[in-house]
């Protein structure tokens, strides 16, 4: 019995061919067979293209990523965000299924970042903040703002620390990025 070559099944039955252009073997299971389901998803670009979901079979486009981690459906389910839109990173999402909406992996591209939605509340809650008083991205992306920067948005020290500390956490990016 052969397993899928991108999430493991072991229903795996499509013959798989890889164009000359994949470079992401280094995201697959040993064989070369997949499954009906990402035999699909690996012929149609969409998935590679667009912020989705998959629950029971279904298929969503995310038009507001954000939001849909607001109020996302029973697990089990499929989720992937991206905003290259153009690799391969659906293949991580259909290896890491949601199985707890308060803690699980979330794919970005070809980025596992761990969720956790209490954090994510508080992220998306102190980014809104900052992004209603016009604050670029770059800023609170960038760590310790220069202080021409924290002068020109009044901003408080304690708030320049944290986006110094915030700077390279995977799930603050992810709340500011598709903001």
């Amino acid at each position: 019995m052969s397993v899928c070559v991108f999430c493991g099944s072991p229903h795996a039955v499509v013959p798989v061919v890889f164009p000359a252009t994949f470079t992401a073997y280094q995201l697959l299971q040993a064989g070369d067979k997949a499954c009906a389901r990402c035999a699909e998803m690996f012929q149609d670009a969409k998935f590679r293209r667009n912020c989705w979901i998959v629950k029971d079979g279904s298929f969503a486009v995310l038009d507001d990523p954000l939001l849909a981690l607001s109020c996302l459906p029973e697990p089990p389910f499929l989720i992937y965000f991206t905003k290259q839109k153009r690799k391969h990173g659906w293949i991580l999402a259909v290896q890491n299924p949601v199985l707890n909406l308060y803690k699980f992996i979330l794919v970005v591209d070809e980025e596992k970042i761990l969720f956790e939605r209490s954090r994510f509340e508080e992220y998306m809650a102190f980014s809104k903040g900052l992004l209603d008083k016009r604050i670029p991205k770059s800023v609170l992306l960038g760590g310790m703002p220069l202080p021409s920067v924290v002068k020109h948005y009044c901003l408080r020290w304690p708030t320049c620390f944290r986006l110094q500390k915030l700077m390279k956490e995977p799930l603050w990016r992810l709340c500011v990025v598709f903001a």
